[in-house]
Protein backbone atom coordinates (compact mmCIF):
# COMPACT_ATOMS: atom_id res chain seq x y z
CA UNK A 1 0.00 0.00 0.00
CA UNK A 2 2.66 2.47 1.36
CA UNK A 3 4.52 1.28 -2.32
CA UNK A 4 1.36 2.69 -4.16
CA UNK A 5 1.24 5.75 -2.27
CA UNK A 6 4.83 6.76 -3.28
CA UNK A 7 4.45 6.07 -6.81
CA UNK A 8 1.41 7.98 -6.76
CA UNK A 9 3.37 10.90 -5.18
CA UNK A 10 6.22 10.58 -7.61
CA UNK A 11 3.85 10.48 -10.39
CA UNK A 12 2.01 13.96 -9.42
CA UNK A 13 5.20 15.78 -8.66
CA UNK A 14 6.41 15.03 -12.04
CA UNK A 15 3.32 16.49 -13.38
CA UNK A 16 3.34 19.21 -11.53
CA UNK A 17 7.29 19.40 -12.71
CA UNK A 18 6.66 19.26 -16.16
CA UNK A 19 3.24 21.50 -16.13
CA UNK A 20 5.64 24.19 -14.48
CA UNK A 21 7.57 24.21 -17.03
CA UNK A 22 5.47 24.39 -20.31
CA UNK A 23 2.95 26.90 -18.44
CA UNK A 24 5.67 29.23 -17.11
CA UNK A 25 7.14 29.19 -20.75
CA UNK A 26 3.70 29.32 -22.91
CA UNK A 27 1.17 30.26 -20.66
CA UNK A 28 -2.17 28.92 -19.57
CA UNK A 29 -4.39 28.87 -22.56
CA UNK A 30 -1.05 27.98 -25.25
CA UNK A 31 0.01 24.68 -23.13
CA UNK A 32 -2.14 21.53 -23.37
CA UNK A 33 -2.60 18.42 -21.13
CA UNK A 34 -1.56 16.40 -24.05
CA UNK A 35 1.46 18.49 -24.19
CA UNK A 36 2.11 17.74 -20.49
CA UNK A 37 1.10 14.27 -20.87
CA UNK A 38 3.46 13.92 -23.61
CA UNK A 39 6.49 15.66 -21.65
CA UNK A 40 6.09 13.06 -18.90
CA UNK A 41 5.41 9.64 -21.43
CA UNK A 42 2.01 8.67 -19.77
CA UNK A 43 -1.40 9.30 -21.22
CA UNK A 44 -3.61 12.04 -20.79
CA UNK A 45 -5.84 9.34 -18.82
CA UNK A 46 -3.13 8.82 -16.54
CA UNK A 47 -2.45 12.54 -15.96
CA UNK A 48 -6.01 13.25 -14.90
CA UNK A 49 -6.13 10.62 -12.46
CA UNK A 50 -3.95 12.86 -10.38
CA UNK A 51 -5.31 16.73 -11.83
CA UNK A 52 -9.04 16.22 -12.97
CA UNK A 53 -8.74 19.01 -15.41
CA UNK A 54 -5.90 21.80 -16.75
CA UNK A 55 -7.51 24.62 -14.39
CA UNK A 56 -6.68 22.73 -11.31
CA UNK A 57 -3.34 21.72 -12.24
CA UNK A 58 -2.59 25.50 -13.14
CA UNK A 59 -3.84 27.01 -10.33
CA UNK A 60 -1.54 24.34 -8.57
CA UNK A 61 1.49 25.12 -10.09
CA UNK A 62 0.80 28.74 -9.55
CA UNK A 63 0.27 28.37 -6.14
CA UNK A 64 3.37 26.33 -5.68
CA UNK A 65 5.84 29.03 -7.85
CA UNK A 66 3.70 32.16 -6.25
CA UNK A 67 4.61 30.13 -2.84
CA UNK A 68 8.55 29.54 -3.94
CA UNK A 69 8.63 33.27 -4.96
CA UNK A 70 7.39 34.93 -1.88
CA UNK A 71 9.68 32.57 0.84
CA UNK A 72 12.81 34.33 -1.65
CA UNK A 73 11.03 37.86 -1.13
CA UNK A 74 10.45 37.75 2.45
CA UNK A 75 14.03 36.03 2.78
CA UNK A 76 15.10 39.41 0.73
CA UNK A 77 13.30 41.51 2.89
CA UNK A 78 14.60 40.45 6.24
CA UNK A 79 18.62 41.40 4.68
CA UNK A 80 19.76 44.88 5.14
CA UNK A 81 21.18 46.92 2.13
CA UNK A 82 22.52 49.76 1.60
CA UNK A 83 20.45 51.20 -0.82
CA UNK A 84 16.58 50.12 -1.09
CA UNK A 85 16.81 50.22 -5.00
CA UNK A 86 19.48 47.48 -4.69
CA UNK A 87 16.58 45.21 -2.44
CA UNK A 88 14.43 45.74 -5.12
CA UNK A 89 16.54 45.03 -7.32
CA UNK A 90 17.23 41.36 -5.81
CA UNK A 91 13.92 41.29 -5.46
CA UNK A 92 12.94 41.69 -8.88
CA UNK A 93 15.63 39.21 -9.84
CA UNK A 94 13.86 36.24 -7.84
CA UNK A 95 10.91 36.96 -10.33
CA UNK A 96 12.91 37.30 -13.56
CA UNK A 97 14.67 34.00 -12.39
CA UNK A 98 11.74 31.63 -11.88
CA UNK A 99 9.49 33.27 -15.02
CA UNK A 100 10.40 32.94 -18.18
CA UNK A 101 7.54 35.11 -19.02
CA UNK A 102 5.70 37.91 -17.45
CA UNK A 103 4.52 36.99 -14.54
CA UNK A 104 1.50 40.07 -15.04
CA UNK A 105 0.66 38.73 -18.31
CA UNK A 106 1.18 34.71 -17.38
CA UNK A 107 -1.53 35.14 -15.16
CA UNK A 108 -4.04 37.91 -16.08
CA UNK A 109 -3.58 36.95 -19.10
CA UNK A 110 -5.28 33.30 -18.54
CA UNK A 111 -8.34 35.28 -16.41
CA UNK A 112 -10.19 34.68 -19.75
CA UNK A 113 -10.18 30.80 -19.55
CA UNK A 114 -10.55 30.31 -15.83
CA UNK A 115 -13.86 30.03 -13.86
CA UNK A 116 -14.49 32.17 -11.38
CA UNK A 117 -12.88 30.54 -9.07
CA UNK A 118 -9.88 29.78 -10.97
CA UNK A 119 -9.91 33.66 -10.76
CA UNK A 120 -10.24 34.32 -7.43
CA UNK A 121 -7.61 31.53 -6.54
CA UNK A 122 -4.88 33.44 -8.98
CA UNK A 123 -5.79 36.86 -7.53
CA UNK A 124 -5.16 35.48 -4.17
CA UNK A 125 -1.65 34.10 -5.34
CA UNK A 126 -0.75 37.40 -7.20
CA UNK A 127 -1.83 39.59 -4.32
CA UNK A 128 -0.72 37.37 -1.42
CA UNK A 129 3.08 35.84 -3.05
CA UNK A 130 3.92 39.13 -5.50
CA UNK A 131 1.67 42.28 -4.85
CA UNK A 132 2.06 41.80 -0.88
CA UNK A 133 5.79 41.41 -0.43
CA UNK A 134 7.16 44.17 -2.73
CA UNK A 135 4.25 46.13 -1.21
CA UNK A 136 6.06 45.54 2.08
CA UNK A 137 9.23 46.53 0.43
CA UNK A 138 7.46 49.65 -0.25
CA UNK A 139 6.29 50.13 3.02
CA UNK A 140 10.28 50.60 4.59
CA UNK A 141 10.53 53.75 6.33
CA UNK A 142 13.85 53.99 4.12
CA UNK A 143 11.42 54.18 0.55
CA UNK A 144 9.79 57.29 0.44
CA UNK A 145 6.29 57.16 -1.47
CA UNK A 146 4.81 60.22 -3.08
CA UNK A 147 1.94 61.77 -0.93
CA UNK A 148 -0.99 59.99 -3.02
CA UNK A 149 0.39 56.56 -3.63
CA UNK A 150 0.27 53.75 -0.93
CA UNK A 151 2.48 50.69 -0.85
CA UNK A 152 0.10 47.97 -2.38
CA UNK A 153 -0.42 50.43 -5.24
CA UNK A 154 3.13 51.39 -5.72
CA UNK A 155 3.65 47.25 -5.80
CA UNK A 156 1.16 46.71 -8.01
CA UNK A 157 2.24 49.30 -10.44
CA UNK A 158 6.00 48.08 -10.30
CA UNK A 159 5.01 44.30 -10.86
CA UNK A 160 2.98 45.56 -14.35
CA UNK A 161 6.04 47.33 -15.66
CA UNK A 162 8.31 44.27 -15.56
CA UNK A 163 7.56 43.18 -18.73
CA UNK A 164 11.04 45.02 -20.89
CA UNK A 165 12.88 42.46 -18.64
CA UNK A 166 10.82 39.10 -19.80
CA UNK A 167 12.40 37.71 -23.05
CA UNK A 168 14.21 40.34 -25.68
CA UNK A 169 11.27 42.18 -27.89
CA UNK A 170 10.36 44.52 -25.27
CA UNK A 171 14.16 44.83 -23.43
CA UNK A 172 15.20 48.34 -23.16
CA UNK A 173 19.03 46.98 -23.60
CA UNK A 174 18.91 43.00 -24.95
CA UNK A 175 22.87 43.33 -25.46
CA UNK A 176 22.78 43.95 -21.09
CA UNK A 177 22.83 41.27 -19.09
CA UNK A 178 20.16 40.36 -17.11
CA UNK A 179 21.46 42.49 -13.63
CA UNK A 180 21.95 45.18 -15.68
CA UNK A 181 18.51 45.40 -17.53
CA UNK A 182 17.09 45.11 -14.05
CA UNK A 183 19.08 47.56 -12.49
CA UNK A 184 17.99 50.33 -15.43
CA UNK A 185 14.20 49.04 -15.67
CA UNK A 186 14.04 49.68 -11.91
CA UNK A 187 15.62 53.09 -12.00
CA UNK A 188 13.12 53.92 -14.68
CA UNK A 189 10.06 52.73 -12.49
CA UNK A 190 11.19 54.68 -9.75
CA UNK A 191 12.12 57.87 -11.02
CA UNK A 192 10.97 58.37 -14.67
CA UNK A 193 12.12 59.30 -17.83
CA UNK A 194 12.20 63.59 -17.42
CA UNK A 195 14.30 65.41 -14.94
Amino acid sequence: MSDTLHVASDSKTHILDAATTLFLKNGYEQTTTREIARALGMTQPALYHHFHDKEVLFVEVMQQVGQSIRTELENILKRQYNEPIDQLVAMTLVIRTQHPRDVFTLIHGSFGALSSSGQQSLGRIFGRDYVGPIARFFAQPAVHLREHVDPKMASSFYITSLAPIFGDFHALNAQQDIQTRVQELVDLILHGVVQ
